[in-house]
């Protein structure tokens, strides 16, 4: 099976950077409700194409992708929204031409998160092609909102039933089966000096380290401010323009905002002295911690905008990080509102999902584990959920950075992976692969004939045995065994088995004996 596959995904290399591409010069920036629409809408039409059955919330802002049936639905979270582009100068390519080069993909999306929803769509796109047969329903859930308030998956929720597990690609590989708390403090200071401040402008998006700032001060030039883009739940691998234009204006202290921002985040991820972390282990280190860091500062009206972005640690609660904040309040004048609170997440590893997670992505030859995830991904919105890939460790991680980008090869693999894993969880092939030793003859046959009762209903003996992992030997004697007993039919053409009169006579005198 995982042959078949490889070489399916290795085929279709062409068809999905293009298809990956056009979506990215979409411009779907998060709160841009016409471009996200019309990415959805271009996601679902290319769906439907290959012969998928899609659907819609009424708000028009998830799309889901179905294949197969069953009682229990796998997940896949996937999403249409992006961030802003940060510093246009420091993009090689522009963001949202959608340009190969240098054996990479390259534009806004590309990681986070149209280039794995494609991914995940020619995965089903294998399965589907390839006749694999699956036990379970497959939803890929596509949304529009995942990078600001999660109004989408709320949306989703109050219509749709939640999959019963389920996987984001929006991280990087291993399996990250949790993750950190996830909020953002919007803070208005009041500034008696606010008229001296001609112009403050650094940040386009909640979730990202700003790469530059701009003040502009009476009687003083215009200053701007460079840094390095990153998620801003990895702020030590960029270099936050907001922390270091407060550095260099430090000795303004008649501004509020510039004392809060020095006294507490400008040299320090962590804020410590805000003491948000006081009811946590204290052996934590800097990772492990919240992480607390500013991402927009803008002047807004007569009072100065400043968000900051909380990634809090496990034992961190919602209460936690209002105190911390308000016992500054009065020092530093400023009102203060708690946006998109959510909780840390955790999946126990020991599921079986996960164990099946593992052992695809180590068959692959990559080292497999669990790791917790710095940053927030739609898997915390529903249980039994885990962020897995698309970044290996050897790529860029450069998910909300300027230049983001994904190479070719690695779209390939993790494509091969996702498509093992789905068709490896979501079939009965699966279960037949792990236990084939230990079933006995009549248990082999049984299994081998249930398969003949969906899609595609005919197999012939390579075919069954590229599925199943049995021996030539062991498929072709219970196919024949079956088809003695009128319980198979083989085409003589094709060679293919398919139900056999008594199979048929069966069925209809189970139907007769219901009604």
């Amino acid at each position: 099976m995982r042959n078949k596959i490889d070489s399916y995904i290795k085929a279709k290399r062409s068809e999905m950077i293009e298809d990956i591409l056009e979506l990215i010069r979409i411009k779907s920036i998060n709160g841009c409700a016409a471009e996200n629409t019309e990415a959805l809408n271009l996601f679902l039409q290319k769906a439907e194409a290959m012969g998928f059955k899609t659907m819609k919330t009424s708000t028009g802002d998830v799309g889901i992708v179905e294949l197969g049936s069953g009682d229990q639905t796998l997940g896949i979270l996937v999403h249409m929204d992006v961030v802003g582009i940060g510093d246009t100068d420091k993009w090689t390519y522009p963001p949202f031409e959608g340009r190969v080069a240098k054996g990479f993909l390259w534009g806004r999306g590309v990681v986070d998160d149209k280039g794995p929803a494609v991914m995940c769509l020619y995965a089903l796109k294998a399965i589907k092609e390839l006749e694999i047969p699956l036990n379970k329903r497959v939803w890929l859930i596509v949304g529009t909102s995942e990078e600001a308030e999660w109004t989408d998956i709320a949306s989703f929720k109050k219509e749709f039933p939640v999959p019963d597990f389920g996987f984001s690609p929006d991280g990087d590989f291993p399996i990250y089966n949790s993750e950190k708390g996830y909020c953002d403090v919007q803070m208005r200071f009041m500034e008696p000096c606010i008229d001296i401040l001609e112009k403050l402008d650094s940040g386009d998006s909640p979730n990202t380290i700003p790469s530059r700032a701009e003040v502009k001060i009476r009687n003083q030039e215009n200053l701007v401010f460079h840094g390095i883009s990153c998620h801003s739940s990895a702020p030590a691998i960029g270099i936050n323009a907001i922390s270091k234009m407060a550095v260099e204006l430090g000795y303004r202290t008649e501004f509020n905002f510039i004392r809060f921002l020095n006294d507490f985040l400008a040299k320090d991820y962590n804020g410590e002295k805000l003491g948000m972390d006081k009811n946590v282990h204290a052996d934590l280190t800097p990772t492990q911690r919240s992480i607390i860091v500013p991402t927009i500062l803008k002047r807004e009206g007569d009072k100065v905008l400043l968000n900051v972005n909380v990634r809090s640690c496990t034992g961190v609660s919602k209460e936690d990080v209002i105190a911390a904040f308000m016992r500054q309040k009065e020092k530093y004048s400023f009102e203060m509102e708690l946006y998109d609170f959510l909780e840390p997440m955790f999946v126990d590893e020991k599921e079986e999902f996960l164990q099946v997670m593992a052992e695809v992505y180590a068959d692959y030859g990559y080292e497999s584990s669990f790791q917790s995830a710095l940053g927030t991904s739609y898997a915390k919105s529903m249980k039994h959920f885990v962020s897995f890939g698309p970044v290996f460790q050897t790529e860029p991680s450069c998910a909300h950075m300027e230049d983001e980008r994904m190479s070719i090869t690695a779209m390939i693999t993790a494509t091969q992976i996702y498509t093992t894993y789905i068709a490896t969880m979501a079939s009965p092939i699966g279960g037949i692969r792990k236990n084939a030793e230990k079933m006995t003859s009549l248990e082999k046959a049984l299994f081998l004939l249930s398969l003949f009762t969906d899609p595609p209903y005919h197999y012939d003996v390579p075919g069954l045995v590229e599925l199943t992992g049995m021996n030539r030997t062991t498929v072709y004697r219970n196919l024949s065994t079956l088809e003695k007993a009128g319980l198979l039919q083989k085409d003589p053409t094709t060679k293919a088995y398919s139900l056999g009169p008594l199979a048929e006579k069966m069925g209809e005198k189970a139907n007769d004996i219901r009604t």
